[in-house]
């Protein structure tokens, strides 16, 4: 063969090879790039899929954590307080118990006990008559609380029947009552000695807190309401009486059951109406009795 054509061919062959393993070369590194690319990023997802599993669960354990805790607080904080105001219902329960019981006992031994009590074997016949009608009538007093309301009612005249309860108790305390008529006729549906009753219950309150002093009874009609004012001249309601003046058995006098005002309430809501009660700008208390109108 020609020397010049071998030496040709070899220098090809040698070109060929450096070619190919050049490009060889390259292929096979982006080949061998592109496989750790995808490698890298195959691992790189299970990695951060792994990463962001744990800190999922992490931020989860947290706020599931804070949010025990705050549902817990809460929990605490709501069996806390409800115990707390059913322990306060009951030392309130068990103080109004302990007033009543109180109460009742101290009128029992002044009303009753003590004037049988007082009687000596000097005493004559009249003297032990006399208290032995008191002591009874105190038993009657409480025996009329504890007896129910009647309910029947009629069309009756305000008027009249605040003027025949005014002289009765005027009578019987020696206290004087001014009547006072709006119009000549007042008429509404009630229980006439029901009403006559708490009138005369509003009248003793008005007495005993009035000094004994004039007290005053007014008859009214406005728009489709009866009313019936008593007001006295005493110091007015204190701030715990206004409060507590239609409470059982609360009373300011050592005396009274404190029954009176909250009879005379229910009697008056019986029948459809309302009792209120105010202190008067220039002295006194006013106690106002509000019925529908017949």
């Amino acid at each position: 063969m020609d020397p010049i054509l071998i030496v040709v061919v070899v220098i090809a062959l040698l070109v060929g090879a450096g070619t190919g393993f050049v490009l060889g070369r390259g292929s096979g590194r982006a080949s061998a790039l592109d496989e750790g690319r995808a490698a890298g990023l195959s691992e790189g997802r299970k990695a951060g899929t792994e990463e962001g599993r744990r800190m999922g669960e992490e931020a989860g354990r947290r706020l599931g954590l804070e949010e025990g805790e705050r549902a817990g607080a809460e929990a605490a904080r709501k069996e806390g307080f409800d115990e707390g105001v059913a322990h306060t219902r009951r030392g309130e329960r068990d103080a109004a118990l302990r007033e009543a019981i109180g109460r009742v006992s101290t009128f029992l031994h002044s009303q009753v006990r003590a004037p049988l009590a007082g009687a000596g074997e000097a005493s004559d016949e009249v003297e032990l008559r006399e208290r032995i009608e008191r002591a009874l009538g105190s038993l009657e007093d409480l025996d009329f609380f504890i007896t129910e309301t009647g309910v029947a009612r009629q069309g009756a005249d305000l008027a009249k029947l605040a003027q025949s309860v005014s002289r009765e108790f005027a009578g019987d305390h020696d206290v004087a009552v001014r009547v006072m008529l709006g119009q000549p006729t007042v008429r509404a549906e009630v229980n006439s000695q029901a009403i006559m009753d708490a009138l005369y219950l509003i009248l003793h309150n008005a007495a005993r807190f009035g000094d004994g002093n004039t007290v005053d009874l007014t008859v009214e009609q406005a728009g489709s309401q009866a009313k019936i004012t008593v007001r006295d001249r005493g110091p007015g309601f204190s701030e715990e009486a206004f409060k507590r003046a239609f409470d059982p058995f609360y009373s300011t006098s050592d005396e009274g059951l404190g029954l009176g005002l909250p009879h005379a309430r229910q009697v008056v809501e019986e029948m459809g109406g309302a009792i209120e009660l105010r202190n008067m700008p220039d002295g006194g208390a006013e106690v106002e009795v509000s019925l529908p109108v017949s």
